[in-house]
């Protein structure tokens, strides 16, 4: 009886919280947002403490991150890109890179560029392009930042990329565990056939050092891509490369965390709104307050379910 009564006081109006339920009033929803963004600060320290518990997990397939690129460039009415293994291990170094040094950029504090990685495998490229994601738990949310970025998108619809490589790495940056997508686009210099490779953006012009067995070649240098962030949903088969899961994900805590919160307020505001009406209740005060604060709300769920950066 007594949580039948906690319930009514919460969400149904009637006397005895002032005919608003009370998760509707505006000193409850002030409350709510203080635990969200409490929750999200939690998110960041937390890991630093206990990586192996909470940790930034996921588990992406770059075989997955290939086909979901060539999906949006067929959409385009675009040929494919081939996966090259020689991009593969290139993007992988270029991660593993990232964690080692501890940066987030395309260039390394030491200046080391992106289009290093590819001479350092033996890819003499004609064209080359890069795309960065990072704290995404699964391909499709990644692939879809790139697409609502201009600069990524460029790169993942650019026609002069034949091959494409994935790295997926996961380690410790900057304190905190994380994973990283690394999307290395090319088209091998003289136009040899290669192996499918993830598609990056176009790069601003460079030359090319001669090979020594073919003639010197002006070739136009990758452009480096933005990086956004997104809400994963986990691929059902690892590969070689995917990220091994923690026990608890912090992508899918804040995620089903918001979802809760927003759907509860959602269903108290439309219980709020039939039991008026139908009672005719007349409300003298506090009505804008609460809806602002409710609206507040609205945009302070929506802000925490982005989740992930792309550079």
């Amino acid at each position: 009886m007594k949580l039948l009564k906690f319930l009514r006081h919460l969400f149904i109006p009637h006397e005895s919280n002032n005919q608003k339920g009370r998760i509707l009033h505006p000193s409850s929803l002030s409350l709510i947002a203080v635990f969200l963004i409490a929750f999200q600060v939690l998110l960041s320290v937390f890991p630093r403490s206990l990586p192996r518990v909470l940790g930034y997990a996921a588990n992406i397939s770059p075989a997955e991150v290939i086909r979901l690129t060539n999906a949006q460039r067929a959409a385009s009415g675009l040929s494919p890109v081939s996966e090259n293994s020689k991009l593969d291990s290139a993007a992988l170094a270029k991660g593993n890179d990232m964690l080692a040094k501890g940066y987030w950029a395309h260039f390394a504090p030491d200046g080391t560029s992106p289009w290093s990685f590819f001479m350092n495998f033996g890819y003499k490229y004609q064209y080359a392009g890069e795309n960065l994601a990072r704290d995404f738990s699964n391909a499709n949310d990644a692939v879809n930042a790139w697409m609502n970025s201009p600069s990524h998108r460029e790169n993942i619809l650019n026609s002069k990329y034949k091959e494409i490589g994935i790295g997926v790495v996961e380690g410790n940056l900057a304190g905190v565990n994380t994973t990283i997508i690394v999307q290395f686009f090319g088209t091998p210099l003289g136009g040899a056939p290669v192996v499918s490779d993830v598609q990056a953006r176009e790069p601003a012009k460079t030359t090319i050092p001669k090979p020594s067995a073919a003639p010197a070649l002006t070739t136009a240098k990758p452009e480096l891509v933005p990086v956004i962030t997104i809400t994963p949903t986990p691929s059902p088969v690892p590969s070689p490369q995917a990220v091994s899961v923690k026990f608890v994900s912090p992508f899918s805590s804040t995620k089903n965390l918001s979802l809760a919160v927003l759907g509860l307020l959602l269903m108290a505001l439309s219980i709020d709104i039939i039991v008026v009406r139908r009672k005719r209740i007349a409300r003298i005060g506090g009505r804008t307050l609460a809806h602002i604060a409710f609206l507040g709300m609205i945009l302070a769920v929506i802000l925490i379910l982005k989740a992930g950066q792309i550079i």
